[in-house]
């Protein structure tokens, strides 16, 4: 755990960020600082020194503690950095987010990184050059160690409301994470097919993703606690660049994994974009879905029923993700502190599985 000067050095650089869009110049006194806080004298001396060589503040003897002249963050203005705004996940929490920093005044603007940690460092780069007000975001590659942690570390010194989504990062200390249960889903998937009989299962999973490693987890402790064998040479993972094959046909990864499943009788999916891809592959090879095999999948998206065969998939409350985020960012730029959620799913049963 941090250090209490660093968490409370966090909390006055969004309080500093807060004064500077309100037009004040001035932060309270050490003492005032401690009643509001609840932290010792000491401690609010080392935040404020840290500030201070941080080049955030300037402390004159006998008059106060002052906002040093830096860049401005912009009111009013909120960026958005994820990995697509065409993938069926993304359009949809855009929507809703803006929505709620639309009716606070604020306007929202989208980046994407593509999945890409070096592309994810350029948008870094060109917000810290123009810092927004507050920034929702999901990292690149998030089961991967960040290189861009010192960007983040940037951001959070200027004083830049931070919320996560999908899966966190440790930087800032304390960022809110709106995420979804992954291990909660992916037992429920695996009971839903214990309870129609499947005695071997396979799955699929993203490797270079959080939620993916967090649902192979939920799979695999789910299997073993109903008793059932897993069966690793069963289990296919992908990351990012085989992801872009598959979606475009040309990967020969679900081809390879369909032609070799037994003694599988069902497939859990990282989503649903991946479990239609495969009901599609199994078709072609002649296979019968769910007869000769089950596929179950995340998210509920528009493909389950676009499919040869309606996927059962888990699906969360409408609006959820998005406007949870949104409204956690508003209380931050607000100057509130904010908390992320884990968020449940809810199963929608169609033909697959």
């Amino acid at each position: 755990m941090a250090a209490k000067y660093l968490l409370l050095a966090a909390e006055l650089r969004r309080r500093c960020a807060l004064l500077r869009r309100e037009g004040e110049t001035r932060l309270p006194g050490e003492l005032r600082l401690c009643a509001e806080t609840g932290y010792s004298r000491q401690t609010v001396r080392r935040a404020l020194e840290l500030l201070e060589r941080e080049g955030l503040i300037v402390r004159a003897h006998g008059s106060g503690t002052y906002l040093a002249d830096s860049a401005p963050v912009r009111s009013g203005r909120v960026a958005a950095v994820l990995p697509s705004v065409d993938t069926y996940l993304y359009p949809r929490l855009l929507r809703d987010a803006e929505s709620v920093l639309r009716e606070a005044g604020c306007t929202l603007e989208a980046y994407t990184t593509g999945g890409l940690v070096s592309r994810e460092r350029e948008v870094l780069t060109r917000l810290l050059a123009d810092p927004p007000a507050g920034l929702l975001i999901e990292a690149a590659k998030s089961a991967l160690p960040s290189v861009n942690l010192d960007l983040f570390e940037q951001l959070d010194r200027r004083g830049v409301p931070l919320v996560w989504v999908y899966a966190p990062l440790p930087v800032p200390a304390g960022a809110p994470c709106f995420q979804d249960d992954n291990e909660g889903g992916a037992r429920q998937l695996v009971r839903r097919l214990r309870e129609r009989g499947h005695e071997h299962v396979a799955g699929i999973f993203r490797s270079d993703d959080r939620q993916g490693h967090e649902r192979y987890l939920g799979f695999a402790a789910a299997l073993l606690g109903c008793g059932l064998p897993l069966c690793e040479e069963r289990i296919l993972w992908f990351d990012t660049r085989e992801r872009a094959a598959i979606l475009r046909g040309e990967s020969g990864l679900l081809e390879r994994f369909a032609a070799d499943l037994r003694p599988c009788t069902a497939v859990v999916c990282h989503n649903d974009e991946i479990a239609y891809a495969l009901i599609r592959c199994l078709l072609r090879a002649g296979q019968r879905v769910p007869e000769d095999t089950a596929v179950v999948s995340f998210d509920n998206s528009h493909l389950c029923t676009l499919s040869p065969v309606p996927i059962t998939s888990l699906a969360h409350e409408k609006h959820q993700m998005g406007t949870a985020a949104a409204k956690a960012l508003l209380c931050m730029i607000q100057g509130q502190k904010a908390a992320g959620a884990r968020l449940p799913w809810t199963l929608r049963e169609r033909r697959s599985g």
